[in-house]
């Protein structure tokens, strides 16, 4: 199995006893409530998904990634980590040396924030540097524009985890790695998604697994903070669940959620996205067409290409996008199919949020039935 990125898979929990020590000292600890960015990195810093790194950016850090897409030591990085300062002015006296104990919104202790240095933020040139402009419109660049002008940088501890989703275990890297090797795969591929599924993606998904080169894949949908419009992370996860259960061997496909927010980068987040997997335990990551695209931002294919630019030691299987064909009568693509585009099907989730929108019924060509009838169901899939 491919080793984790920088070869070591960072581990910043706390024991048990600690936890509880941490726990009942934290009245004595200046406390916040981050922004769920943040404590979602927090934990992924602490169960070593963000490995190499043990805590958040420091100047000298973010500087290099912005300005080389690499860390200081050399090693590809494309999109920086970052803790903005709050705004609490009963944070005000923290400095450098002081730790911060971060805060679930229910309540409990999650993390530890060691600072050890704050530092300004010129958010416009990191807007740029990384999601290719400074547009306000940009979901992510307007939560960066919104926020602090400096950050602190330092090593976080895990103290607890983020509540799991509707009781449904989130694998951290050790645990994902552990269930591959049980189950005898050395060789995984990663699918990225923040979508429930249509045919699209099960056809690449298939060709994947017909790969001689490839164990097993490793379905690892983001199902983070959500914006207006998105799927509820409990109907992604079980129209995942429903296509694994009617239509993949059970020994070829796993599932586990992965609590993050979706950086919209384009190319620069389809990189770190792999780079994160790869710390899961896949050497191989699927990139489709305009993958982590937002808008019109970014050329559709170049997040097939930065995989050129920089080695990150992970196999990119590169697709180009698909259809329905009607006269074929499943899913094709041009390099399979001959037909006029007058027989293609778009699938898009376009057209699944436009039919749940208006109450008319789910395009049947690209959707799986057990999947439409969970995307149907009264109440409202997508968010308000």
């Amino acid at each position: 199995m491919v080793e984790p990125y920088g070869g070591r898979l960072v581990d910043r929990q706390v024991s048990e006893t600690e936890r509880q020590r941490r726990q009942s000292e934290r009245r004595d600890l200046p406390t916040v409530v981050p922004f769920t960015d943040q404590l979602c990195d927090a934990e992924k810093i602490g169960i070593g998904a963000y490995s190499p790194l043990e805590g958040f950016m420091d100047s000298a850090t973010v500087a290099s990634v912005v300005s080389t897409g690499r860390l200081p030591n050399g090693l590809p990085w494309s999109i920086p980590i970052l803790f903005p300062v709050p705004t609490d002015p009963a944070l005000k006296g923290v400095g450098v040396g002081d730790t911060v104990g971060l805060l679930d919104p229910a309540g409990p202790l999650l993390g530890l924030l060691h600072v050890e240095e704050r530092f300004p933020l010129d958010r416009a040139a990191i807007a740029r540097a990384t999601y290719g402009t400074d547009d306000p419109k940009h979901p992510n660049v307007a939560d960066l524009l919104q926020g602090s002008d400096a950050a602190w940088a330092g090593k976080v501890d895990l103290v607890g985890r983020l509540p799991t989703l509707g009781g449904r275990a989130e694998w951290t890297p050790s645990e994902s790695r552990a269930e591959f090797t049980r189950r005898g795969w050395k060789q995984v591929a990663a699918y990225q998604c923040r979508n429930p599924p249509h045919t699209a993606h099960e056809y690449i998904q298939r060709l994947t697994l017909e790969r001689e080169d490839i164990d097993g894949l490793f379905i690892h949908p983001v199902v983070g903070r959500l914006k207006k419009g998105d799927y509820r992370p409990e109907v992604i996860m079980e129209a995942y669940d429903a296509l694994v259960q009617n239509y993949y061997p059970k020994d070829r496909v796993a599932l586990s959620p992965l609590t993050i927010t979706m950086r919209y980068g384009g190319p620069k987040a389809a990189l770190f996205l792999a780079i994160v997997r790869r710390n899961y335990g896949c050497g191989s990551y699927i990139v489709g067409r305009d993958q982590a695209g937002v808008g019109k931002y970014y050329d559709p294919y170049a997040c097939h290409r930065i995989f050129d630019e920089f080695d990150i030691g992970v196999q990119p299987l590169r697709y180009d996008e698909s259809f329905f064909c009607h006269r074929c009568g499943w899913m094709a693509s041009r390099k399979t199919c001959s037909h006029p585009e007058s027989d293609h099907g778009a699938t898009s989730q376009t057209r699944i949020r436009e039919a749940l929108a208006s109450g008319t019924p789910l395009p049947s060509d690209i959707l799986r039935p057990e999947v439409a009838a969970i995307l149907g169901r009264p109440g409202g899939e997508l968010t308000n």
